[in-house]
């Protein structure tokens, strides 16, 4: 699933009507669900050609309610470059109209920076949120 973030407002605080200037990362997400709701997979971002990509692993759990809700922690791989990442989602899986052309499943939810991550210049504090919507792609 191609996934993209989004901020609630532009940088500065400042309300926006460009969807590029809320935008802020668009990765891909792998996931699978197990018989009993457990969510296993990763969040891959994008890379040069030939190099090894950066990666947070997902774990989660899937809700039978309806809609199906979900959640998935993210963190970054041990020893890479982005090990410091620690990342919330909440989001559901949004509705598959009966007489819709051409759906595809779409995930919407918030995700919550869990702790800082990077120093000095580079430094995100925890508590930054942001929106997403994550979009299987055709087969």
């Amino acid at each position: 699933m191609r996934v993209a973030f989004l901020r609630s407002r532009s940088r500065g605080g400042r309300s926006t009507h460009d969807f590029n200037k809320l935008r802020f990362a668009q990765l891909e997400l792998r996931l699978a669900v197990d018989p009993d709701g457990a969510i296993s997979g990763e969040l891959v971002f994008p890379e040069e050609p030939g190099a090894d990509p950066l990666a947070m692993d997902m774990v989660g759990r899937a809700s039978g309610s309806s809609p199906l809700a979900f959640t998935l922690t993210g963190k970054g791989r041990q020893g890479g470059p982005i090990a410091d990442f620690h990342y919330e989602y909440d989001g559901i899986v949004l509705r598959h109209w009966e007489t819709g052309i051409g759906q595809r499943m779409t995930l919407a939810g918030t995700v919550l920076r869990a702790e800082d991550h990077g120093s000095g210049p580079t430094l995100a504090k925890a508590g930054q949120t942001a929106g997403f919507l994550a979009v299987k792609r055709e087969a």
